[in-house]
């Protein structure tokens, strides 16, 4: 940050709004930390209660200096946070319980051991990501996955939360105790409190509505005490209070000369539960920049916050602080008051720093039954959130993965729950997505003909044995579960007896996004199929990635013409209508003039119109690769094609070339800009030699000024032409809108 930039932070208009924003922080974040730090510190571990608070507001106070000076976003507040807090709870509880033997001491130390361990391996973790631009795995976590994870997050803090009010866990063997009068008062005063608050804050979103309902109830705690004559050093005997905190201050770092007294082999039993922090923490800072984005409408770098995170977690799990990162509800607070400034952080920061170091007296005296309902509020609004809302905008199937995750973490474990919930969202997501249709189109040869230029008695051909040939044109990702679509398709075909014997099958690979290895043994199967059939398989527009794989799997055989890949749909069709006019002795095409001769003797009987029209037409011959005419050149001419191959093609800036129209003898080519005089569309070029007959722009207007009636005949002749090939395409895209 420039000193320019900082200077500008303290103009009222920034600083005001700034200092509201951080005394409204540093409230609800002292009242946080020391919740926390009583939940990870709890049972065993209370004695040592005064050293996890001042472990908390160091991490606040040392991560809000770092957060406020490099964040992308001003107004952004971090602080050490719930969600690790709950899982480091488990950790210390199980630390606490293995070492159950040793020196109160040395359990206390290996406690703060893990929870400096977690934080920098949490930062080093933070910072490769935010190195290698890793942020946006966070959106191909499953969202119920997610939800589950913050569901059971919220059961670890309502659980902790009644473990901090009565220093008990809960459990069926403390159930009694729970239920003596002075724990009974404790955690059902909390309980109120956190139920009040939430059903409040769902009904209004005030900002002072938290920093409020804590200093209303402080004063409802201690105006009880008065009124029920309880002196406080009475109340702190009986549990209902923090302290009074041993001499020595709140912060009692890990130092090194106490490493010594840190049992590893303990700490790395739990590494399950670190690793779990580590992948929580990144996506939770991520989800909470990603909510943050939408509530102040401004992008965030969430790699330059992950690398905040990391330097933020460096500088607080070196003085021993828990994991933390930016949050998002005080964060939001802060830009709802106008306090787009790193000062809200600081001031936040800086004030906890004071409470850290000269505060330890007041916190003391914090009532229990405020913390652990403020901990309690924290854990119900969680539950609250993916138990109950998200009803209304969850699925079912992800609706009760969210419960069964949940249920999970609180009968087993937080990382068996995990694993589960990430596994049954994959097996969710095959079965939904096999019952997506990977088929996009179902077509056959009588309605798809290939942009060939053919006689009219080949159409005819064609189209009366089209159905011969089966297209099928697939979409999306292709593996084991969608493969089986394909087939049942095909066998459905096949077993049709109705409809003529299917001779060919093209599949259209142009949508496919990718075929999974797993489809291979499909496709084998497939193949075997067809070949039991006598179906010959084309397979149209596949990547250098999908033939490799069937290479790899052993399904091209250049030797093999029962199955053979083709670099278009329209040449896949084109093969497969080739291979029925070969089976009914057609080897080659009707030349121009008999074509035309035909049509029209049977048009118009007795009127010999041909050699009238020859008269007109210059004959030329082009061999392969000369062009008959380019893109943008004036419509000066059209061609008849009297044998051999022409293409009209366009040719894109990147080399590609995409074929409009195959052009074989018999037909025509350059009509349609000649008639509307407009400059040519495409390229044509020939394909091999060729013979054509060229008529130009000044012969077509000196047939109608010299012979008419013979103009008339070319002119109807080609709107008949014209009109066919419209009937085709109507008909091509009838098959694709169905």
């Amino acid at each position: 940050m420039k000193l320019s930039e900082f200077k500008k932070e303290f103009h009222p208009n920034i600083l005001l709004p700034s200092l509201t924003a951080g005394l409204i922080a540093t409230i609800v974040t002292i009242s946080l930390e020391i919740s926390l730090a009583a939940l990870v510190f709890s049972g065993d571990l209370s004695p040592f209660l005064a050293g996890g608070v001042g472990l908390m507001l160091f991490g606040a106070f040392a991560m809000g200096i770092v957060i406020s000076l490099t964040t992308s976003l001003p107004g952004i507040v971090g602080v050490p946070q719930d969600t690790p807090a709950a899982i480091l709870a488990l950790v210390a509880a199980g630390i606490a319980l293995a070492m159950k033997s040793a020196a109160p001491q040395s359990i206390y130390m290996t406690v703060l051991a893990a929870i400096a361990l977690t934080s920098l391996l949490t930062a080093i973790f933070f910072l490769l990501l935010g190195w290698f631009k890793a942020a946006s795995f966070v959106r191909y976590i499953p969202y119920p996955v997610i939800g589950g994870f913050l569901a059971g997050t919220g059961w670890l803090l309502a659980k902790g939360a009644l473990g901090v009010m009565t220093d008990l866990q809960l459990t069926s063997s403390n159930l009694s105790l729970m239920l003596s009068a002075d724990k009974l008062i404790v955690w059902v005063s909390g309980t109120i409190f956190a139920v009040t608050l939430l059903l409040v804050l769902r009904r209004y979103s005030h900002f002072l509505i938290t920093p409020g309902a804590l200093i209303l109830a402080t004063a409802l705690f201690y105006g009880y005490l008065f009124v029920a004559h309880i002196p406080i050093a009475d109340a702190s005997a009986r549990g209902w209070m923090l302290g009074p905190f041993p001499s020595g201050g709140l912060y009692q770092p890990l130092t090194p000369a106490a490493l010594g007294q840190v049992n590893w082999s303990v700490i790395f039993q739990h590494i399950d539960k670190i690793a779990t922090i580590l992948v929580l923490s990144v996506v939770s800072l991520l989800l909470n920049a990603s909510a943050l984005e939408i509530t102040v409408k401004q992008d965030i770098d969430l790699n330059r916050e992950l690398l905040t995170a990391g330097f933020a977690n460096l500088a607080g799990g070196l003085g021993g602080s828990p994991v933390g990162y930016q949050t998002l509800g005080m964060s939001a607070l802060a830009h709802r008051l106008g306090a787009k400034s790193r000062l809200v952080n600081l001031i936040s920061a800086l004030l906890c720093g004071a409470a850290l170091f000269f505060g330890a007296s007041l916190i003391s005296y914090f009532p229990k039954p405020v913390l652990g309902g403020m901990l309690l509020f924290l854990g119900l609004s969680f539950m609250v959130e993916w138990l109950v809302d998200a009803r209304r905008f969850l699925p079912m199937t992800d609706y009760l993965l969210v419960w069964i995750i949940l249920a999970i973490i609180a009968t087993i474990g937080f990382l068996e729950g995990i694993a589960a919930g990430i596994f049954i969202a994959a097996i969710i997501f095959v079965i939904t997505y096999s019952r997506v249709n990977v088929i996009k189109n179902t077509l056959t040869g009588e309605v798809y003909h290939s942009k060939v230029d053919r006689p009219k008695v080949h159409r005819d051909l064609l189209t009366q044995k089209g159905a011969q040939i089966y297209i099928l044109r697939l979409q999306g990702f292709i593996f084991f579960g969608t493969i089986q679509t394909i087939l049942e398709r095909i066998r459905e075909r096949i077993s049709q007896k109705n409809l003529p014997t299917l001779r060919f099958i093209i599949l259209d690979f142009q949508r496919v996004t990718r075929l999974d290895s797993s489809a291979v043994f499909g496709i084998t199967r497939l193949k075997q199929l067809t070949q039991a059939n006598n179906i010959l398989m084309v397979w149209t527009q596949v990547t250098d990635q999908i033939r490799h794989q069937l290479e790899k799997g052993g399904l091209v055989d250049e030797t093999d013409d029962s199955f053979i890949i083709l670099p278009s749909l329209d040449h896949g069709v084109e093969w497969c209508e080739n291979k029925i006019l070969a089976e009914q002795g057609i080897t080659d095409l009707t030349g121009f003039i008999e074509r035309m001769e035909g049509q029209l003797k049977r048009a118009f009987p007795g009127l010999q119109a041909v050699d009238r029209l020859m008269k007109y037409l210059e004959r030329k011959e082009v061999k392969e690769g000369e062009y008959l005419m380019r893109e943008g050149d004036p419509p000066t001419e059209m061609y008849f094609i009297e044998a051999g191959l022409v293409t009209a093609q366009l040719k894109f800036p990147d080399g590609q070339i995409l074929r409009l129209r195959t052009i074989r003898g018999g037909a025509t080519v350059g009509e349609m800009g000649l008639y509307l005089d407009a400059k040519r569309t495409a390229d044509v070029i020939a394909a091999r030699t060729s013979a054509v007959y060229r008529l130009s722009a000044d012969s077509l207007k000196a047939m109608r000024e010299q012979d008419p009636e013979v103009a008339a005949l070319l002119h109807e002749w080609i709107a008949r032409l014209l009109a066919e090939r419209l009937a085709d395409n109507n008909r091509t895209i009838e098959a694709l809108m169905d």
